[in-house]
């Protein structure tokens, strides 16, 4: 006799099983493959998906939180790089958000493109991402003896910023990704006097 916990243990097993496929599906077929579509991928049949995800929000959720924990990591490794380089630091964390977009951008529209049919709201995506860059900005700045009270807003602005950029960059390409990430770093460290030049 199977045990509750084995049960649940299968189903999780199998849930992320149908994931994975569901990620294959949108990379192969695009953000707006259907939940049809999606299923044939699997193997499976469309009623046989709801009943894991619920419906296609429900699986737009949980391809958010893989998203977003595969980020979170990627920054966590660039963010957390024990160095006194603050530009090469920022450059590092703004390229692995590029980075990981322009690497996925099928899944990544699948999320964010209203034509999908999906509409995640991504602020709390957004948040979990601001949390891991306001505590590493916390400690470069408790590192330096420096004032930690605007660790969280700095944080926030930044990674909208950032995100904007990255998502109207992704769908146009109109310069390599280096050269993006150059831009982002260069406003960043220096504002628009780095752009313009100091006033005489």
């Amino acid at each position: 006799m199977i045990t509750k916990p084995a049960r649940d243990t299968q189903r999780a097993t199998r849930r992320e099983e149908l994931l994975d496929a569901a990620i294959a599906g949108i990379r192969h077929h695009g953000p707006s493959a259907s939940m049809d579509v999606l299923a044939a991928e699997a193997g499976i049949t469309k009623p046989i998906l709801y009943r894991h995800f619920g419906d296609r929000a429900g699986l737009a959720h949980a391809v958010a939180d893989r998203f977003a924990g595969e980020l979170e990591a990627d920054l966590g490794n660039a963010i957390s790089q024990v160095t006194n380089d603050t530009r090469a630091l920022l450059a590092g964390t703004i390229e692995a958000f590029v980075s990981y977009i322009e690497r996925d951008p099928a899944v990544y529209r699948f999320l964010v493109q209203p034509g999908t049919g999906v509409g995640v709201d991504l602020s709390g995506f957004l948040d979990r991402i601001s949390n891991t860059v306001a505590f590493a900005i916390g400690e470069q700045l408790r590192a330096v003896g420096a004032e930690t009270g605007g660790a969280d807003v700095i944080a926030r602005g930044v990674v909208s910023f950032v995100y904007a950029a990255g998502d109207w960059w992704v769908d146009r390409r109109t310069m390599p990704r280096e050269q993006l990430v150059a831009y982002l770093t260069d406003f960043l460290s220096t504002g628009f006097t780095g752009l313009w030049g100091s006033p005489s």
